[in-house]
């Protein structure tokens, strides 16, 4: 029997946390069996006086960039400092995804300074107002973890995926585990997937889906070096 492929489901930003309750054999299993990390490397000659050749090399990401924080200072000081390169796009990505979900969340104005300064122009208007989805969405983890209760999204387990990329636009997914009353859980992880475009000398997000499973994410993603 054939199954038609459907296309990737498109969603706010706060629903993009894709949580699966993974036995923990399970995600030794994936984790064992995922490939070592890549380095990425962009080799680029430069000229100099003495005809030397430099190669330049770009960093992994990290998953922690702009500190360990979870509130919009952390996030805009990761856009600030993310370079124009994939693995740029990937650090602003995994700082959103520890920005949004958590709670308690952001209040309605620390979500319009977001959306002012890190949604792009080309996103679509539901997608853009963070304020109304925070409202509407006080617990950003659709009932993975029970209303009420104190969570946040780790990239310390975390993984990373490079979608597709061009100069200035990249699909990425990142993946990270729940944090619930202060302690890491074994099991549960969530899978996230953003477009980003580079506009005004930034990285901005411009759409987010569903497109991959936790257990498919975890077991291509690579590993991000540090993570918060």
């Amino acid at each position: 029997m054939r199954v038609e492929a459907r296309p990737p489901r498109r969603i706010w930003p706060w629903f993009l946390a894709g949580a699966a309750v993974i036995a923990a054999a399970v995600v030794v299993l994936v984790i064992a069996l995922r490939p070592a990390p890549a380095n990425q490397v962009d080799a680029a000659p430069v000229s100099t006086p003495t005809a030397s050749t430099t190669v330049v090399t770009e960093q992994e990401p990290t998953g922690c960039l702009g500190g360990p924080g979870r509130d919009a200072a952390m996030l805009l000081a990761a856009q600030a400092a993310a370079p124009h390169t994939t693995n740029g796009a990937v650090e602003v990505a995994a700082a959103m995804v520890r920005w949004t979900f958590r709670h308690p969340g952001p209040g309605a104005d620390e979500a319009n300074q977001v959306a002012d300064d890190v949604i792009a122009s080309t996103a679509a208007p539901e997608f853009a107002n963070l304020a109304a989805a925070a409202a509407a969405n006080p617990n950003p983890s659709r009932g993975v973890v029970p209303d009420e209760t104190p969570f946040y999204l780790s990239t310390v387990p975390g993984v990373w995926h490079v979608e597709s990329a061009e100069p200035d636009r990249a699909e990425v997914s990142v993946g990270s585990g729940y944090v619930i009353d202060g302690e890491l859980s074994p099991q549960l992880r969530s899978a996230s997937t953003f477009v980003l475009v580079w506009q005004d000398g930034a990285w901005k997000l411009e759409s987010g889906s569903l497109s991959r499973t936790t257990q498919d994410l975890y077991s291509i993603g690579t590993t991000f070096t540090g993570g918060c």
